[in-house]
């Protein structure tokens, strides 16, 4: 969005509506893309060696293939495609057309675009009527929601899975930074606010009481002109986390430090939730 850096906030706000990244939006997510396949860093996508060694975990906790597994938010399909060819039928979904499309054309080019069905859709209104055997949603997608649309989030996975399916979702405790706002420049010849040369202002502040990370962008550009975003996080204390799965219909079987297979701590600063969903009548609640 085009706003003059002296009209917005001194502080970025958590999941300002003005600012906050369209995640859907054609021409951002063909830039998003760019960035999930660079190969120089860890940011919208891990590098392939980092996905490899997840997938190997990630197979370690699923059932057996072949099982219809649901790839929540599945990017550019670099999960999703990996999962099939060690045997399982794969459901991508992600908000993206530009990712989703990269989704199908990998999967025809790894030969497994028989095993994987990528669609665009929304997880906050999510209506597959498919029993899934499982469910991952990773790289800490949950916490892009603000914290009283997680619960309902969980539940519409829940919806979509058999009763005891696992769900398996990485998620951030705290972000890379201490509490406070660290800001940065340098000229870039694109980001995901533009394909033209430009000034990108970078400012990320973790709110430690409040729990939540923002990152905000400001490009600007020679003509004098700025455009800026931002993308917010709404981070869940370890301790919290049990109750937050309950509330969407999901008993936590473990929490693990990361992707390795040791249980987390409060010294985690990113975690692998293993979850399974309720059965059914456990989750309707008791007549009075």
């Amino acid at each position: 969005m085009t706003r003059r850096p002296s009209r917005l906030e001194a502080w970025p706000r958590p999941f300002d509506p003005h600012v906050e990244l369209d995640w859907g939006d054609p021409i951002v997510n063909r830039r998003l893309l760019r960035e999930h396949l660079d190969q120089t860093h860890d940011g919208a996508s891990r590098r392939l060696r980092v996905i490899d060694k997840q997938v190997r975990r990630l197979l370690r906790l699923l059932p057996r293939p072949p099982a219809h597994v649901l790839d929540a938010a599945c990017g550019p399909g670099l999960y999703s495609v990996r999962l099939a060819a060690a045997g399982h039928h794969v459901t991508a979904l992600d908000v993206g057309p530009a990712v989703v499309a990269h989704a199908r054309r990998l999967a025809r080019q790894d030969g497994v675009d028989g095993l994987v069905d990528a669609r665009v859709a929304d997880l906050r209104d999510l209506a597959d009527v498919t029993e899934y055997d499982a469910a991952v949603l990773i790289y800490h997608v949950l916490e892009a929601f603000p914290r009283r649309d997680q619960p309902a989030v969980l539940r519409r996975l829940a919806s979509s899975l058999r009763d005891g399916a696992p769900l398996i979702v990485e998620m951030r405790l705290r972000p890379d930074q201490p509490d406070g706002r660290v800001s940065s420049w340098e000229v870039v010849r694109g980001s995901l606010l533009s394909d033209r040369r430009h000034l990108l202002l970078v400012e990320t502040v973790h709110d430690r009481s409040a729990n939540t990370y923002v990152l905000r962008e400001t490009a600007v550009f020679d003509d004098g002109s700025t455009a800026v975003q931002q993308t917010s996080s709404a981070l869940t204390r370890l301790g919290a986390l049990p109750s937050l799965f309950a509330r969407g219909g999901f008993a936590v079987d473990a929490i693990y430090d990361g992707w390795t297979r040791f249980r987390a701590t409060d010294l985690s600063d990113t975690v692998l939730v293993v979850a399974r969903r309720r059965h059914r009548l456990a989750m309707v609640p008791p007549v009075s």
